[in-house]
């Protein structure tokens, strides 16, 4: 039986922890890629025509979450997006970065242990609906001045999507389930837009990413798990703690074999050549 590791591990040990997540939208939302009055959607060949909002718009969210939520507890409070990373704190841990752009310009690298794909909306597209923005001048009031239509995905759509935690501790877990649940905008100009109610329906642990949306959207009793794998994680705040704890132990290994390597490039190329004629080296 897979169960979750008991402290954080470099190597990757098999194990995943699925999370079936449901986003309903409480308010239209703008879901663009580029230009500001673009709605994503997709035609799916099973599923025709849907609302999609990207993986990595939903793990660019989370990831504030996380650091928004450390930063109240005082763990590395500088961390920040995306050239002041510390690559030492739960956040940099459980969604990665690389140590050339990081704060510390750190001589390693971390992956990111939270995976996932598209979010679908669970019916199709029916309709777009379109507004009209204008300006107004701030000293006659006057409108006009500014046009722009604004495509918006309509409220009360669901989306649902799958959240993956690769080799996780049940730290990670709690550190993840917390801010999913805290997830409450999504979208483009979401100060005004996209209020979502984000929910966990199911969980699953195992040795492989067996659960897709895809799927469950052309078969929801594909999956039989239910969310008791996440009803008696430790408290968040606890979490943070014994992650941030950890996490030393963790890079030290990394940090001591990296170092080597980095003297073994210095080394001046005369002492390297004087080394060979000591060891007889023609």
């Amino acid at each position: 039986m897979v169960d979750f590791l008991q402290t954080p591990s470099l190597l990757s040990k098999g194990v995943y922890l699925q999370l079936v997540v449901e986003m309903k939208l409480l308010d239209d939302a703008i879901i663009r890629s580029n230009e500001p009055e673009e709605v994503l959607t997709c035609h799916y060949k099973a599923l025709e025509n849907r609302f999609i909002i990207p993986f990595r718009k939903v793990k660019g969210k989370l990831r504030r979450l996380v650091l928004e939520k450390q930063r109240s507890y005082n763990i590395q409070p500088d961390c920040a997006l995306k050239d002041d990373l510390c690559l030492n704190c739960p956040s940099c841990l459980l969604f990665g970065g690389t140590g050339e752009t990081s704060s510390v310009k750190a001589q390693y690298n971390i992956l990111s242990r939270v995976l996932g794909e598209t979010f679908i909306s669970t019916n199709t597209v029916e309709g777009i609906r379109n507004y009209t923005q204008n300006a107004v001048g701030e000293k006659d009031l006057m409108t006009g001045q500014a046009l722009m239509t604004i495509l918006t995905v309509p409220k009360e759509t669901v989306f649902k999507g799958v959240v993956t935690i690769k080799d996780p501790t049940q730290e990670m877990a709690s550190v993840i389930v917390d801010n999913l649940k805290r997830l409450t905008r999504i979208g483009a100009r979401s100060v005004e837009w996209g209020r979502v109610e984000t929910i966990i329906v199911n969980a699953k642990l195992s040795d492989r990413e067996d659960i897709s949306v895809y799927n469950l959207l052309q078969d929801d009793e594909s999956l039989t798990d239910d969310i008791s794998i996440i009803e008696n994680l430790p408290l968040v705040e606890t979490a943070y703690a014994t992650l941030n704890s950890q996490i030393p132990i963790l890079l030290k290994d990394l940090i001591e074999r990296r170092s080597p390597m980095k003297e073994k490039k210095s080394k001046p190329k005369e002492a390297a050549q004087t080394e060979g004629e000591e060891a007889g080296v023609e």
